[in-house]
């Protein structure tokens, strides 16, 4: 059922409400992008609007057919899915041109004969003189003679816009009113003289064409705000309503990238974080719900999802608190797609389970479930239970194995486990009760069994409950690991 317009505060007039995400494909889909294509998509929701995709493709000598990919299967990935067809910039290269001549015709541009050598040299006098790199104005003043002969010796030209006395005034959605002098502005090239568009005026263009009502984007974006206002004031086209997000940064405060480690949808997806858990963090960099909510499902965000609660300021991104979230919501997966998941994962390793193993292989998913922060964290430590370990955590193997202590209380474990029936294995309370038995009878606290067993049975300083991971291993693993262990422990010892 197709969803009925909203009338909502954000639109002086009863549109339905168009909302557009337009990412450029020269990388992969960054985090903060996908911030702004999910503040827009709750928007559009919340409203009964559109939520609208566009290709920004104009820089062929950057733009992959990979990044588009990706930049698809991120946006889907995350559920976000978009309305009408995707539109790519390029294609309008046409129609851009059009609107140039347009802004021409009225005496709002005017041709630039400007050669790239001459402006250069402006440029360098500017900076040797310390003011403002503005251009000058030299051809905007040129006589309708001097354009003729221009033109009639076939020098090449771009367009500029005529930026007039005043100022440009708008009220940002986000950060209320925002005002800038038109005197701070030079007079922007619209067209290259090699015939191509400008960013800022396909921009305009496009938005105007595809109907958008509104434009949520970076903050990055202000100074071209003020410069497509003046274009579509131009034009006399309706000017849509602007907010400005505040950009996400890295620990250091510094605008989030690379070099603060993974920055795309496509690294954390890999990581194993899951498309909910990285939807409802992004939501919480720079919104809150207005309470102490943090868990906030997409049908829930998309009923209470606001711009009057995002931040003015940038929110920093805290990976820990990520992999704290995404640890929810693996928690909450239900068993029928934890098991789906593991099953993918012994597909892809191509290792089957024989009958005896898969109810302590289940078992044991479900054990590593409230225990992952990742679906590759999850799956690494399913490994365990086929794998005996190929190295041991050198902090734990200097406290457990180096020490004689702790060998020996393995060793005498080792040789005592040897000799127990198979009955031992048949449940978790018969081994818990083994185990605390035999720490008794050497007069050591269960602990100084329970640490050494679980390095020696795992690798790791920390795992599911050792008892239950002795019910997973059964008895030949269990001998097989400890001796394993004891090899390795005798080679470190130090006492």
């Amino acid at each position: 059922m197709q969803k009925k317009p909203k009338k909502v505060e954000y639109f002086g007039e009863n549109l339905q409400p168009v909302f557009r995400f337009a990412p450029s494909p020269t990388g992969f889909l960054h985090v903060g992008g996908a911030r702004t294509a999910i503040f827009n998509w709750l928007l559009a929701q919340k409203t009964g609007g559109k939520f609208l995709l566009r290709i920004e493709d104009t820089d062929k000598a950057r733009s992959t057919r990979e990044a588009i990919e990706q930049i698809f299967n991120s946006l889907q990935w995350l559920g976000l899915n978009w309305d009408e067809r995707v539109y790519f910039q390029s294609e309008q290269r046409s129609r851009h041109i059009s609107v140039a001549r347009s802004l021409l015709d009225r005496g709002k541009a005017y041709r630039c004969f400007c050669t790239k050598e001459k402006l250069n040299e402006k440029r360098r006098r500017a900076e040797t003189l310390k003011i403002n790199q503005r251009y000058d104005g030299t051809c905007r003043h040129l006589t309708q003679k001097q354009i003729e002969q221009n033109l009639k010796q076939g020098k090449p030209f771009a367009l500029r816009f005529k930026v007039e006395p005043g100022e440009v005034a708008f009220k940002d959605l986000i950060h209320g009113i925002t005002r800038v002098n038109n005197a701070v502005l030079d007079d922007f090239i619209i067209l290259r003289s090699d015939g191509s568009p400008v960013y800022q005026l396909a921009v305009v263009a496009d938005d105007h064409d595809m109907g958008i009502t509104t434009v949520l984007r970076g903050d990055d974006h202000i100074a071209n705000t003020n410069k497509q206002i003046l274009i579509y004031r131009a034009l006399n086209w309706p000017v849509p309503e602007y907010g400005h997000l505040p950009l996400i940064l890295g620990p250091d405060k510094i605008r989030l990238s690379k070099r603060h480690g993974a920055a795309s949808v496509e690294e954390f997806r890999k990581s194993g974080i899951l498309p909910e858990a990285l939807f409802n963090y992004l939501c919480l960099l720079g919104w809150a719900p207005g309470d102490d909510r943090e868990i906030l499902n997409r049908s829930e965000l998309s009923r209470i999802f606001s711009v009057e609660r995002i931040h003015h300021t940038s929110a920093v991104f805290d990976v820990k608190k990520l992999y704290w979230l995404n640890s929810k919501y693996i928690a909450a997966l239900p068993q029928k797609e934890l098991w789906r998941i593991a099953n993918d994962w012994l597909a892809e390793k191509g290792l089957t389970l024989v009958a005896q193993q898969q109810e302590r292989f289940r078992f044991y998913t479900e054990l590593l479930q409230p225990r992952s922060k990742t679906l590759q964290e999850f799956k690494e430590n399913l490994s365990v239970f086929f794998n005996d370990p190929e190295s041991y955590e050198d902090k734990g193997a200097q406290k457990y194995f180096a020490k004689q202590t702790y060998r020996t209380i393995l060793m005498r474990f080792y040789e005592i486990v040897k000799s127990q029936p198979p009955s031992l294995y048949a449940n978790v309370q018969a081994i818990e009760g083994f185990i605390r038995e035999f720490a008794e009878a050497e007069g050591v606290s269960a602990a100084k069994v329970i640490h050494p067993l679980r390095l020696a049975l795992t690798g790791k300083t920390t795992s599911p409950g050792i008892f239950e991971m002795i019910y997973i291993l059964g008895r030949k693993k269990l001998q097989q690991r400890l001796n394993k262990a004891l090899q390795f422990a005798a080679k470190v010892g130090v006492e």
